[in-house]
């Protein structure tokens, strides 16, 4: 087992450093941002303990590996939309809530695939299409990595694939 700190909100960066020597896995929450990140500027953090929500680019500069996480049901569980909240880190009143901890999409996509098998040490087994692993995976409507990373959230899903049986869509 791993160890994980789940939320990892609200962590400093000595923090960070403990957590990088120490070998934990952050589980971030970053579609937090989203859905109450206004009020964490303008009531209960300020504007600075705010803007470092999920402090994903600190994370990255260490070279942690993190996941993101959505917690039912307090969001809807939407890989896409944690991957748009990491890139573009806007709330819902449409403020951008500490840019300086956005992430490439690249990295946000293995936040909720690659980097969180790893954190459920399933490494070996699922988080990317390789043989021998299980491939369960989504057909998206369009590149993550090639859309205006505004949209990212809006990319609609064609199929869901587990194992070798379409369970959602098609492939057509």
């Amino acid at each position: 087992a791993r160890h994980i700190v789940i939320h990892c909100q609200t962590v400093r960066e000595d923090q960070l450093d403990r957590i990088k020597r120490l070998g934990v896995v952050p589980s971030f929450f970053v579609v937090h941002t989203y859905f109450w990140g206004d009020r964490h500027y303008e009531m209960f953090l300020g504007q600075d303990r705010a803007e470092r929500i999920s402090p994903l680019r600190s994370a990255l500069k260490r070279g942690i590996p993190f996941s993101n996480h959505n917690d039912t049901f307090v969001t809807p569980i939407d890989p896409l939309l944690s991957v748009w909240s990491a890139v573009n880190r806007r709330t819902s009143g449409g403020r951008i809530l500490g840019e300086n901890q956005t992430i490439p999409v690249m990295d946000a996509l293995r936040s909720v695939t690659s980097w969180a098998a790893y954190q459920a040490c399933e490494e070996r087994i699922k988080g990317s299409l390789e043989p021998g692993k299980l491939a369960d995976f989504v057909l998206l409507e369009a590149n993550p990595l090639t859309v205006a990373k505004e949209t990212i959230k809006d990319i609609r899903i064609s199929a869901t694939i587990v194992g070798d049986e379409v369970v959602y869509g098609s492939l057509d």
